[in-house]
């Protein structure tokens, strides 16, 4: 490139940071920028985060398969070998071409504090690049930085307003009328009711709290004006405000979303969650999270792989209290030792009883549950008469059965 083209491309350069500059100063967004890089460089325009969700996309109409395009390019095998590594992708000075079977692209990481955030790329049908092009997304690149630096400040900022409110609620550190007016403020709907979740790892494989406070937050994102979150300890306190009508049943919706999400991205990690029951008001919202704590400690010792909801408890309401003294573990040895000691059929005898009790001591209900045949679960019932000596037909024995199941359940070892 001769110097006149060097001079020409340079006062390029500048006009087009001033334009995606000016945009970014009054707060356009990142839309608005991805359609400036399109018009200047006559290609389409793909802006996505670190997780490779795209943020702006503005087609072109010889790109007939844009819809393909968009989902192969959120597959991270499709990224260069440069950028895998996001802490290393700071490193790449100048954008990277592409050429793949039905388009190619020029791809630019968005850096702040030497980590990749996010991705700028210029797509067209065929390998048709130039300087000019490449330094457009390299400009890109520089403005989509500050642009999601400004966005991460005012999250930062709004997650802290959100999180003080819950802090302040559930200490009781705030009156009714200043709880309302700064749910105002954190863009949070001021009447109940309201539901309390709780949420946290469990096992040894638990990862940072920070990864479950992403998940969550995302889905916050998604019902805004409705959800607070806030991290505490070693767990994640949301503020859901819920519709009267439907009670819990659109939190127990948003925490199995989260669930799945966890598990999606942590595979072998475990999920407590546990939900309260709907209070009218903030101050109120104190014995929801007590509640939600109950039921996610719940879930912790079952591990069903389910928000636990503590209006659906039950009697685990009456024995969770008891689990940690002992009396719990003694109670269920002593009416469930005999079963308990068949080691290569213990775990067919408790679940038979369990499914035989869920059935309403059908029979047949109770075959089909279990996928065996009757003459099967027929003398499976009759070797749990004989080890235990009980009589199945009589009341308080069943009772007692039920009662020790239950309490199995919240005392056994993660082993068994």
């Amino acid at each position: 490139m001769d110097k006149s083209n060097t001079s020409a491309l340079f006062a390029q350069q500048v006009e087009i940071y001033q334009h995606l500059a000016r945009l970014s100063a009054d707060d356009q967004g990142i839309e608005q920028i991805a359609r400036a890089l399109a018009q200047f460089s006559r290609h389409a325009v793909l802006i996505q985060d670190k997780r490779l969700q795209y943020l702006a996309q503005i087609p072109i109409p010889e790109l007939t398969n844009w819809a393909d395009i968009l989902e192969a390019l959120q597959e991270s095998s499709y990224l260069p070998s440069e950028l895998h590594d996001r802490k290393q992708a700071h490193q790449v000075r100048e954008p990277l071409t592409q050429v793949f079977e039905t388009c190619a692209r020029v791809v630019m990481p968005i850096v702040t504090r030497n980590v990749a955030r996010g991705y700028v790329s210029l797509i067209a049908r065929t390998n048709e690049f130039n300087a000019r092009d490449k330094m457009i997304a390299a400009q890109g690149a520089l403005v989509c930085a500050i642009e999601m630096a400004k966005v991460k400040a005012v999250s930062v900022a709004e997650k802290k307003l959100r999180g003080d409110l819950i802090q302040a609620v559930l200490a009781q550190a705030i009156t009714e009328a200043d709880a309302r007016s700064w749910a105002e403020r954190a863009d949070i709907r001021k009447t109940g009711p309201f539901v309390v979740i709780t949420m946290q790892w469990l096992g040894r494989e638990r990862p940072s709290l920070r990864r479950l406070e992403t998940i969550v937050s995302a889905q916050v994102k998604r019902q805004r004006g409705r959800v607070l979150s806030s991290a505490r300890e070693n767990e994640i306190v949301a503020l859901y405000a819920v519709n009267a009508e439907r009670g819990t049943s659109e939190a127990e919706q948003w925490a199995a979303t989260i669930l799945q999400a966890a598990q999606t991205e942590f595979p072998r990690a475990k999920l407590a969650l546990g939900i309260g029951q709907p209070v009218a008001r903030f101050l109120e919202t104190r014995v929801s999270y007590h509640q939600a704590a109950q039921a996610m400690n719940l879930e912790a010792r079952l591990r069903h792989n389910k928000p636990q909801v503590y209006a659906s408890l039950g009697v685990y309401r009456l024995l969770l209290p008891l689990a940690e003294t002992g009396e719990l573990r003694a109670f269920a040895e002593q009416v469930l030792g005999k079963l308990l000691q068949q080691e290569n059929d213990k775990v067919h005898l408790l679940e038979t009883l369990r499914a035989y009790f869920q059935n309403r001591s059908n029979v047949m209900k109770t075959a089909r549950a279990l996928y065996i045949h009757r003459n099967t679960l027929l003398y499976r019932l009759e070797r749990i008469r004989e080890l235990g000596g009980f009589d199945l037909d009589d009341a308080e024995t069943r009772l007692m059965l039920q009662l020790a199941l239950r309490a199995h359940e919240l005392t056994r070892s993660e082993s068994e």
